[in-house]
């Protein structure tokens, strides 16, 4: 204790840079309107890293201090100046992976001077204080100058206090929202919870791990052996509906957590999506859909559907490689005239899409920023608003156009917070229970397609148009998978190959002349879907993974879990299992090893076209 008190007196200004750094970081998250997400450990995250850098000054004599005091302080401001800043155009923060997506942010750079207020000079007005503190005690801290031992004292005993709350702080978000440091998919919820300087020190640490560390070189023959590769698999020899449908409006919608056991399914009695089974009478509907996402969640859906390519091996592909050249279906729509927009009422940062989605080729993104936000329901704009929005905005788009649009009603934790739908079906036992809000914000999301189905309608869009609703992800967690047996089995619990088999979402397409419609029972998944659509608007993809479900019927998925399913087998990662699908019986993994080499060959191939950012090369 004694020495805690000779320290603070004799090193004030070290602390006075605390104080200055805490107040700075914590005035910016009110700025960016983030105080409403914190916590009590937002405090500890934003004091942690303000006392970590103090402890750095704490080792400099007076004469470097005082100048590394004004360098770090400068330096932080400027970070969250920027901060702020990026967040008024883009509603989010900056991030080290803009170093490879410059081009990407133009805007920015273009609008700065308009996004700056007059009142952003509070990060800067405290080297007035400053220099008037270093003039009146510079004679004394000069005349007191700290010994080495003292000070190295002082730099254990602030960067052990700098990391034990900055520790805490991150614990405390993990433990929230586990796997958010790891994808980075929202960035201003990390902000909110471990401040910004946190934040910025965890984001530098993976761009650096996964940019410089991990710098892995291929040679020029395993990238023409890897191109060649995909452009081989994809030489289309059977055409069947090879552009029959070019000129049509291209209408995709991606229906958050719908799995497929919702169609055709009663809940007490009560049809769950009378809407959506109507619409499969007239629909191509694929039974046998798989998700096959990873860490990056929606996104993955997005970027599988759009690219067809799979998920990043570690992270998010949207977060760590939206500065890639990639062949997705949005460019070559807009290669052949079409105008392309993405519709999603969240804030436009979440998941990096405003970048992402120029990468991919979209003319215009509508975000939160974009929508009038009269109605709520769970975690944003209504389901129903949404719809009614998104059809006023495509009918003002050139045509014809390709709309890509995402729901956001049945996010989990599939909450109520407006109490509209408690009543809208009687969930029975799970009433009280996440299943059960999840079955009434589906029930919800249903009633919103079939009013936008009918504003499409009216509208004249549906008769010109080709209309694709498909779920993201799984919706139902492993630890509530008794549930799950309950809803589709009536039994207490699932194996393991009906856990894994039950992972299927909603697919289904419908044509404006509704001349292809019924079921089709081939194992798909979402990488199938780029492939499958371009061949109906007359485009040959080279390099995608999946294949035009139209013309072949080889089923096969694969996924990061390491499962992977076939038409008649699956393989199960978790019991190292290959099963046939009638009956459960195990089958002979040597027999089969084409299919375990297949595995493989997918994911060296999709790894390698991402992470070497491969279609480069073809530019040179």
């Amino acid at each position: 204790m004694e020495k805690l008190k000779l320290s603070l007196k004799l090193l004030p200004d070290v602390y006075l840079f605390v104080l200055i750094i805490f107040i700075k970081t914590l005035s910016a998250n009110i700025a960016m309107k983030l105080v409403h997400q914190s916590t009590f450990y937002t405090l500890f995250g934003i004091l942690g890293s303000s006392l970590i850098f103090a402890s750095i000054l704490s080792l400099f004599k007076f004469k470097t201090r005082y100048i590394a005091f004004y360098i770090f302080d400068f330096l932080i401001s400027l970070i969250l100046l920027t901060d702020i800043v990026y967040n008024r155009y883009f509603l989010d923060v900056t991030s080290a992976a803009l170093i490879k997506q410059a081009g990407l942010v133009g805007e920015v750079k273009d609008s700065v001077f308009a996004l700056l207020k007059p009142w952003d000079l509070f990060y800067f007005v405290d080297f007035i204080f400053i220099s008037l503190f270093y003039k009146y005690f510079k004679r004394n801290l000069v005349e007191n100058e700290t010994k080495l031992t003292k000070r190295l004292t002082s730099f254990a005993m602030l960067v052990i206090l700098g990391l034990t709350f900055s520790y805490q702080s991150v614990k405390a978000l993990d433990k929230r929202q586990p796997g958010i440091l790891k994808t980075m998919y929202d960035k201003k919820y990390i902000v909110s919870n471990i401040g910004n300087i946190n934040f910025h020190a965890f984001d530098l640490y993976n761009f650096i791990k996964r940019n410089v560390l991990n710098i892995k070189k291929i040679d020029e023959n395993e990238i023409k052996e890897t191109l060649k590769w995909f452009e081989d698999k994809n030489i289309n020899k059977n055409k069947n509906y090879f552009g029959e449908y070019r000129g049509k409006n291209l209408i995709v919608v991606q229906l958050e957590a719908f799995q497929g056991f919702v169609l055709e399914r009663k809940i007490n009695g009560q049809e769950l999506t009378p809407n959506l089974n109507k619409l499969a009478k007239d629909s191509l509907v694929f039974e046998n859909y798989y998700y096959q996402t990873a860490w990056g969640g929606t996104s993955d859906a997005e970027f599988l559907s759009n690219v067809s390519l799979l998920p990043a091996r570690d992270g998010s592909v949207y977060y760590q490689y939206a500065g890639n050249k990639y062949n997705a279906l949005p460019k070559e729509l807009k290669g052949i005239g079409y105008f392309t927009a993405v519709m999603h009422a969240n804030r436009p940062g979440f998941w990096n899409r405003t970048n992402m989605y120029r990468a991919l080729g979209f003319d215009k993104y509508e975000s939160e920023k974009d929508f009038n936000i009269d109605e709520i329901q769970g975690m944003g704009l209504s389901d129903k608003s949404f719809f009614k929005q998104a059809v006023e905005k495509m009918k003002s788009y050139d045509k014809p156009f390709y709309s890509f649009l995402i729901t956001l009603s049945s996010h989990f934790p599939y909450k109520d917070y407006q109490n509209k739908i408690a009543k809208i079906i009687n969930v029975g036992e799970f009433e009280g229970d996440v299943v059960g809000d999840y079955l009434k914000a589906v029930k919800y999301t249903d009633e919103a397609v079939g009013l936008f189905i009918d504003e499409l309608k009216r509208s004249g869009l549906w008769d010109n148009s080709i209309v694709v609703f498909y779920g993201d992800h799984a919706a139902i967690p492993y630890e509530k998978k008794s549930s799950l047996a309950k809803i589709i089995y009536g039994k207490d619990d699932l194996t393991t190959l009906e856990w894994v088999t039950n992972q299927k979402v909603v697919m289904m397409i419908h044509f404006p002349d509704e001349r292809i419609k019924g079921i089709d029972k081939t194992t798909a998944g979402q990488m199938d879907l780029y492939p499958t659509l371009a061949n109906l608007y007359g485009i040959e993809p080279k390099y995608v993974l999946g294949r035009d479900l139209l013309n072949q019927k080889d089923g096969f998925i694969l996924t990061r879990e390491g499962n992977f399913v076939t038409n008649e087998y699956a393989y199960l990662k978790s019991t190292d299992k290959l099963v046939e699908l009638k009956n459960g019986k195990e089958a002979d993994k040597e027999k089969f090893k084409y299919l375990f080499d297949k595995y493989k060959t997918y994911f060296d191939m999709s790894n390698k076209m991402i992470e070497y950012d491969l279609l480069r090369y073809l530019e040179r």
